[in-house]
């Protein structure tokens, strides 16, 4: 929301994916004011600390005020003209999420459906403000989880905002059954196989035919996990085996298992096992 501010804003951005379907800002500012504008993409306002004012103007003419702070979440829709001021410094995170994500989330595929977001202010959301907050982390750490990671944050902000703030021209379709088997090893397979890399959830999808959307719910459907889920355990499994097969240092383990530093397998491994990959080696040969 305040990426048109003055220069006594800061500013940060990365794109969520490979395209500009998800892009998150981070930005700090000192008092000061948005004259109106308008946003190509839908617009999920996050404070972190301070309190905004939006105003906007009815279709009677009227003009309507919203406050936001560190408490709850504010939804802006594509092409709602809005204008912001502040009394006082803030920080906040906005999330764009782009027309077409969202009406591919409100399908089972690729196919376009027309879905009108609901104009939100001072809604209390605490998925959106986790979901918000985890990726403003990945930011600031450099994103060590990974792509996968990441891009499933950002499909199930999508699929939270069709569900609760949208009104949607059809209604999603029920997608009820899981993946078949072919498919089910094909993705499966093409995880196992690429491990060490940075997956992304395209990259999945794409190995066995699928949109995104369709994939990721069909895959936890089948197998009651996320795709991000099964392969954090995926690297688990073959960490445990390099741990105990060989000699190998922590860092190439890390490295051969598609951890993006030795810090993250370590909190990733103790995690799931209770211990860190070094107490668990001594562990097992002792």
């Amino acid at each position: 929301m305040l990426a048109a501010a003055k220069s006594d804003t800061q500013v940060i951005s990365y794109n969520v994916t490979r395209s500009d379907d998800v892009r998150l800002r981070h930005w700090r500012a000192l008092p000061g004011e948005l004259p109106e504008f308008v946003h190509a993409d839908h617009e999920i306002n996050i404070p972190i600390s301070g309190n905004l004012t939006s105003t906007k103007h009815t279709a009677v003419g009227s003009c309507r005020a919203d406050r936001a702070n560190s408490t709850n979440v504010c939804i802006v829709p594509a092409g709602q003209p809005v204008a912001v001021r502040w009394n006082e410094e803030v920080e906040g995170v906005t999330i764009s999420l782009s027309p077409s994500l969202v009406s591919r989330a409100a399908s089972r595929d690729d196919t376009r459906a027309q879905v009108e977001i609901i104009e939100t202010y001072e809604a209390e959301d605490q998925l959106v403000r986790e979901i918000g907050l985890a990726l403003l982390a990945e930011l600031m750490n450099g994103k060590p989880t990974g792509r996968l990671y990441a891009e499933s944050l950002a499909q199930t902000l999508a699929l939270h905002i069709v569900r609760r703030y949208s009104v949607a021209c059809r209604a999603p379709e029920d997608f009820r059954g899981g993946l078949s088997g072919y498919n089910l090893r094909l993705a499966e397979e093409f995880i196992n196989e690429h491990l060490s890399q940075d997956l992304s959830l395209a990259d999945i999808a794409a190995a066995v035919g699928l949109s995104k959307f369709h994939f990721a719910r069909a895959f936890k459907r089948s197998t009651n996990l996320t795709p991000q889920r099964y392969l954090t355990e995926r690297r688990i499994e073959r960490a445990k085996r390099l741990l105990s097969e060989s000699e190998l240092p922590l860092i190439e383990v890390s490295t051969r298992t598609g951890f993006k530093s030795q810090s993250h397998f370590t909190t990733s491994f103790r995690r799931f096992t209770n211990m860190t990959p070094k107490a668990w080696r001594h562990n097992k040969f002792s």
